[in-house]
């Protein structure tokens, strides 16, 4: 993966001695920051880890630096399965995501939700990226409706991307 990093890590700036001895995003005077926990094999196994680990890291700092406005974020990790950005449920690189919401954007988790599962056809087409569907009239949610993409829709894109590596830095 090819970073694009372009001011200062914090591990840089900061005295990272005085950094505190612990930190969790989830509890900061009784507030969670983070978006919620996920399971990448509900509703069948998708082996998609490395795209639910870096959507919720993009939208757990986006909601860190609205200060956890509501309503809380979440992005779509099969939006990024659709599109092949970085593999698909048989795998891939979390990195090559970053670099796909610095380019593209990821919409958000209600634009396209998570279905577990490949395309029939990787093409990250606008259907693929941001979808609304309605029940033929008489049938039951689940049943198979009409679909069609959805014209506009808010994507979250990310400046900067890179490694960071070793505790202390992480922590900065």
């Amino acid at each position: 993966m090819k970073e694009h990093v372009t001011s200062p890590r914090p591990h840089e700036y900061l005295n990272l001695k005085e950094l505190p001895e612990s930190w969790d995003w989830r509890n900061v005077s009784g507030v969670n920051f983070l978006s919620w926990t996920k399971n990448q094999h509900i509703p069948q196994y998708c082996g998609s880890c490395w795209a639910q680990g870096t959507t919720s890291s993009i939208a757990d700092r986006i909601n860190i630096a609205r200060n956890n406005t509501w309503p809380n974020l979440a992005l779509s990790p099969q939006a990024v399965i659709n599109c092949e950005a970085g593999g698909s449920c048989n795998g891939g690189n979390a990195g090559q995501v970053y670099a796909f919401a610095k380019s593209n954007g990821i919409p958000e988790e209600s634009c396209q939700n998570y279905l577990a599962k490949n395309p029939d056809h990787f093409s990250c087409s606008a259907i693929q990226k941001c979808a609304d569907c309605t029940h033929p009239k008489g049938e039951k949610p689940g049943d198979k409706g009409n679909c069609w993409a959805t014209p506009r829709y808010p994507v979250w894109k990310v400046t900067q991307h890179g490694l960071v590596e070793g505790v202390e830095r992480i922590k900065a």
